[in-house]
C-alpha cells in the first residue's frame, strides 16, 4: 500500500509560551488522496468555507460548519489521525538536544510517524512549511526515518507544503489545534471549547485530553501523550 501523510503542529512556540504543544498527522491510502481533496472541497464552498480552514479561526460563525468537517472526517472510513502531545514545561533542551529547541522539535516529529509506519508500505509525508534555523531539518528527519526502517518500509519523500492549498491538510490543522487547545485549557462557553468537545464526543472521549490506549495504525483518532521524565 501507498499512504500519503498531512501533517500539521499547534503551540509549537516553546516554553514559556504553552504548556502543551501538538504535532497531528492525517493518514490516507494514496490512491484515494484526490477523491478526498474534491470531495472536501466541494464540502467547503456547500457550508460557505470559501478562505484556508484553520484551528485559530474558529469563531461562532465558522462553528457549524467546522462541525461538518470534522463529522467528513469520521464518516470516510479512509482517514486516520494521530497527535502527539508534549509537556513543554517539561523538556530538558540542555540534557536531550544539545540546546537545540528546533532539533528536539523534530524528534517528536520522529515519534509521532515512526509507530504508525508498517513494514512493506510506501510513505509520501508532507509537512506544513514551518520556518526553520536549519533548513534541512525534513531532510535530516526522513534519514533518521529511513535508518529506523533499514528497509523494511519505503518513504518515497518527505517534504514541505503550502497547506493553504489543500484542504484536507487544513483538516489536519483543524483536528491538530483543538487536541493542542483542550490540554492547554479551554474557557467554558466559547466555539473552540465547543468545537473540541463535539470532537471528543465523535471519538467517544470525555475531552481531547484523553489518551490512546495504543498507537494502534488502524484506530482512528490516536492521542499519544509522550512522557518526559
Amino acid at each position: 500500500m501507498e499512504y500519503i501523510v498531512y501533517c500539521d503542529e499547534s503551540r509549537h512556540a516553546g516554553m514559556g509560551h504553552h504548556p502543551f504543544m501538538a504535532i497531528g498527522s492525517m493518514w490516507m491510502p494514496r490512491a484515494e488522496k484526490h477523491e478526498l481533496n474534491n470531495k472536501l472541497r466541494k464540502l467547503c464552498r456547500s457550508v460557505n468555507l470559501y478562505g484556508e480552514v484553520k484551528w485559530s479561526k474558529t469563531s461562532r460563525i465558522c462553528l457549524e460548519s467546522y462541525k461538518q468537517l470534522v463529522d467528513f472526517f469520521f464518516n470516510e472510513e479512509a482517514l486516520r489521525f494521530r497527535v502527539i502531545v508534549v509537556n513543554q514545561n517539561k523538556l530538558d533542551l540542555e540534557k536531550y538536544h544539545d540546546g537545540d529547541e528546533e532539533l528536539g522539535f523534530y524528534k517528536f516529529y520522529y515519534e509521532l510517524l515512526i509507530k504508525w509506519i508498517e513494514e512493506g508500505n510506501e510513505y509520501l509525508i508532507l509537512l506544513d512549511f514551518k520556518k526553520n534555523k536549519g533548513a534541512d531539518r525534513h531532510k535530516t528527519l526522513k534519514i533518521v526515518i529511513e535508518n529506523k526502517l533499514k528497509g523494511k518500509a519505503v518513504i518515497k519523500d518527505l517534504t514541505i507544503i503550502d497547506s493553504s492549498q489543500t484542504p484536507l491538510s487544513q483538516l489536519c490543522d483543524l483536528l491538530t489545534g483543538a487536541v493542542a487547545a483542550d490540554w492547554c485549557g479551554l474557557s467554558e462557553g466559547r466555539p473552540k471549547t465547543d468545537l473540541a468537545a463535539y470532537i471528543a464526543d465523535k471519538c467517544g472521549y470525555p475531552s481531547l485530553r484523553t489518551v490512546s490506549p495504543l498507537p494502534e495504525p488502524c484506530s482512528k483518532f490516536n492521542i499519544f501523550n509522550i512522557r518526559l521524565s
